[in-house]
């Protein structure tokens, strides 16, 4: 883009630059970023989901609970735990017992983030039979 020079007055030249176009190169810019960038989807959690309808009768010596109370605390059983114990404890039950299904209850109220931790050290403990059980308050929660 040249430089215009105006003569202004008694022989002052001021610099101009044209923006005219300014504009449509700003647009013509967005639009090849925006056509260019690779947009990546957002990766979830991989569930199998049973079949509608689909019930499995499981004894209950093979149901281990792990549960996430509306503060957040995580019980395995009975025994309250910090979230990287439940891969451990998960694990030693597992290998007690193959049959094993985790019955992972949560409360509505309890942080989002502390669901997805126990779901993902139940995933490292090999896990491979969970449920996952929404709790209301007056249900208890595993408190």
């Amino acid at each position: 883009m040249p430089l215009s020079l105006k003569a202004k007055g008694k022989g002052s030249i001021e610099p101009n630059i044209p923006t005219a176009s300014m504009g449509d190169i700003a647009f013509l810019i967005i639009i090849f970023f925006m056509t260019t960038s690779i947009f990546s989807r957002e990766k979830g959690l991989k569930i199998v989901l049973p079949e509608k309808g689909a019930e499995t009768k499981i004894k209950s010596e093979n149901i281990l609970t792990v549960a996430v109370n509306p503060t957040g605390q995580v019980l395995v059983g009975e025994r309250v735990v910090n979230i990287p114990e439940v891969n451990v404890l998960v694990r030693e039950q597992l290998d007690k017992n193959p049959e094993l299904a985790v019955a992972l209850r949560v409360s509505r109220k309890a942080p989002y983030q502390t669901m997805i931790e126990v779901f993902d050290q139940l995933k490292i403990a090999k896990a491979e039979r969970i449920s996952l059980i929404p709790v209301q308050e007056e249900e208890g929660g595993g408190q």
